[in-house]
């Protein structure tokens, strides 16, 4: 019997024995006692399983909301870093769904469209049209929307530019979730910066730096397009080849800086010399180009020319100083010169040196003349440089006579060149070897066959004898020089007193603190210097006190015929009272008869030279002359 029942017959019956009437009443209540005990054991195993297991789920959830926490952890810094990014990209970024809102955007974008535009409400066409009338170039955004309309699914790239001058490259791809457009993506990126600096860049590659205007190269082109018209509309063109005279002598007066203000001055000048349509170009240095197109006739080009020419010359302010420079400008005409842009460049160049050597500051005309002297030159230069090799040069010496004692005291040495034809006189190649710059070479072949001969001659006892050699304006210019002629007088071992120089007037128009110190060097040194050709270049009674100069030798032109010509004999008398006042010494050169030597005498010439006394000759028939 069950314990809960015995307890309660014991607690509420007399006697411990239930009777017979109870018995089966009291089997069913322990029947009921036993079931309820085995229900709630059940029941009890029940709620300890179902705790157990929700002492597991609580234990899962748990874990698995920290794993949740972790992650939205992680997402949330994902995504303040994608933010982070989408915000700080050089690149505008808009999301647009397909009703035309504005779904997403990052600061860049914030910073570049309207506020308006962006969050309130879809893109109308007024909102539309706000941000195209911004653009420089709608067509082509407008093709490109078209594009879209038509396949949504396309991806364009491309580049506008708005009208305050900015640059904006797009890129702009479909939203895509699965198969199902939500809306398309606009990338934009400033590039306003790089355009720039490439703009900047084709600028330099085809201007020049000083003057801003355009190069050899972009001339190039703009001759080839003029070319390209000329045959079309059968009109002409014409180039003028533009170079200052003497602008050297700005840098070396003044320093570079006001030769660069001088160049700039120019480039004006001449801008108001031409038309709106004609092209101007600096080739560098002092030259300049002048490309003038639809021309119908060539006297414009005269006419032009004749502007420019006027406009230069005037003088040039800069800073405290005021220069004075010319021009010489060449000229070429299309088709008449030339078929293309080198050859009409070319003879333009070869007139504009053709109008320098006539004097300077004027204008020339290409002629079939011209390009005959240039190939003859070009042929002489090229004779030049194998006869150096080729030891084709020797020297004649031409005595000079003491006109009181007519005794030799010294001689000039006189280049010749042994090869047949007609360009081996000294008038034709010593300029071709000057504009080359072979006459440096040739000078100093000349300074050691001197130096070697008059050591020849103080070792066979004939005394000293000075020798005059010329020395060429480029020569002079060489900052080499003096140490070069006292290199070669030491190493051969003669005095410096055997060596005279002899330099042209027209070396005054150069530098000439730098003339003065050079010829200082070479007096200092024992070496004597002599004024040939005097009267036909640019004297200067100021250069002759200043520099240290020895000798006047006065220009032959006037010596050939004294006794005719009454304005010579007054220069030559005239020039023979200068230099003795300046206490200088006068040589006569290109005596030819006995009334120019006698008329030398009578004036107080002291120093005459010519053929009436003596010719040039070699070294060996010098030697026999002087014993």
């Amino acid at each position: 019997m069950h314990r809960l029942l015995k307890r309660q017959i014991k607690k509420y019956l007399l006697t411990n024995e239930p009777d017979e009437e109870l018995t089966h009443f009291l089997a069913s209540i322990d029947q009921a006692y036993q079931q309820n005990e085995r229900e709630l054991s059940l029941i009890d195993r029940s709620l300890e399983l179902a705790s157990t297991e929700l002492s597991s789920r609580n234990e899962s959830l748990r874990r698995e909301v920290e794993k949740q926490q972790l992650i939205q952890k992680e997402l949330s810094l994902s995504l303040a870093a994608l933010n982070a990014t989408f915000d700080s990209t050089g690149e505008a970024i808009l999301a647009i769904n397909l009703e035309g809102n504005v779904t997403k955007y990052n600061q860049m974008a914030g910073q570049l469209f309207d506020s308006n535009i962006l969050t309130r409400g879809p893109l109308s066409l007024i909102k539309l049209k706000t941000v195209i009338s911004q653009l420089d170039d709608t067509s082509r955004l407008g093709h490109k929307l078209r594009q879209i309309k038509h396949n949504p699914l396309v991806e364009l790239y491309g580049q506008l530019r708005l009208k305050d001058g900015r640059f904006f490259e797009y890129h702009t791809s479909a939203q895509i979730q699965g198969e199902q457009i939500l809306g398309r993506v606009w990338c934009f990126r400033d590039i306003s910066e790089p355009k720039h600096n490439e703009a900047m860049v084709q600028h330099q590659a085809f201007h020049d730096a000083l003057t801003g205007l355009p190069n050899r190269a972009l001339l190039d082109d703009r001759l080839s397009h003029g070319i390209t018209y000329c045959n079309r509309f059968n009109t002409h063109l014409s180039v003028l080849f533009i170079d200052l005279d003497d602008f050297k002598k700005v840098n070396d007066n003044a320093g570079h800086q006001a030769g660069d203000a001088v160049l700039k001055e120019v480039t004006k000048r001449i801008k108001t010399c031409i038309r709106d349509v004609d092209t101007i170009a600096r080739l560098g240095g002092d030259e300049f180009v002048v490309l003038l197109e639809n021309l119908q006739e060539s006297k414009i080009s005269t006419v032009i020319s004749h502007r420019i020419i006027d406009e230069i010359v005037k003088p040039f302010v800069v800073g405290d100083s005021e220069f004075y420079i010319s021009s010489s400008i060449g000229i070429s005409m299309y088709p008449k010169d030339g078929i293309d842009s080198e050859e009409l460049l070319r003879k333009a160049d070869m007139a504009m040196y053709h109008a320098k050597s006539l004097g300077k500051n004027n204008h020339q005309y290409f002629d079939s003349e011209l390009e005959r002297s240039s190939n003859q030159q070009l042929q002489v230069e090229n004779h030049l440089r194998e006869a150096i090799g080729n030891d084709e040069f020797h020297l004649n010496y031409q005595p000079k006579i003491d006109l009181k004692s007519n005794a030799i005291i010294g001689f000039e040495a006189l280049l010749r060149w042994n090869r047949a034809g007609g360009m081996n006189t000294p008038d034709i190649f010593i300029p071709v070897a000057e504009q080359t710059g072979l006459i440096n070479e040739i000078g100093d072949w000349v300074l050691k066959q001197v130096c070697s001969d008059v050591k020849k001659w103080l070792e066979l006892g004939y005394g000293l004898l000075p020798v005059a050699i010329n020395v060429s304006p480029v020569e002079f210019r060489n900052k080499k020089l003096v140490e070069q002629i006292k290199a070669t007088i030491i190493e051969y071992g003669i005095p410096p007193e055997a060596i005279e120089i002899e330099i042209t007037e027209s070396l005054f128009l150069d530098n000439i603190s730098f003339v003065k110190e050079i010829l200082k060097e070479l007096r200092d040194f024992g070496i004597s210097v002599a004024v040939d050709d005097f009267g036909t270049g640019y004297s200067s009674l100021q250069y002759l006190h200043e520099l240290p100069i020895d000798i006047l030798k006065i220009d032959k032109s006037f010596i050939l015929d004294l006794s005719n010509q009454p304005h010579n004999a007054a220069i030559a008398d005239s020039i023979i009272n200068l230099a003795h006042n300046l206490g200088l010494k006068v040589v006569a050169e290109g005596i030819e008869n006995q009334a120019s030597m006698s008329f030398l005498k009578h004036r107080g010439c002291d120093i005459g030279q010519g053929f009436f006394m003596y010719k040039p000759m070699r070294s060996e028939e010098l030697i026999e002359l002087i014993v």
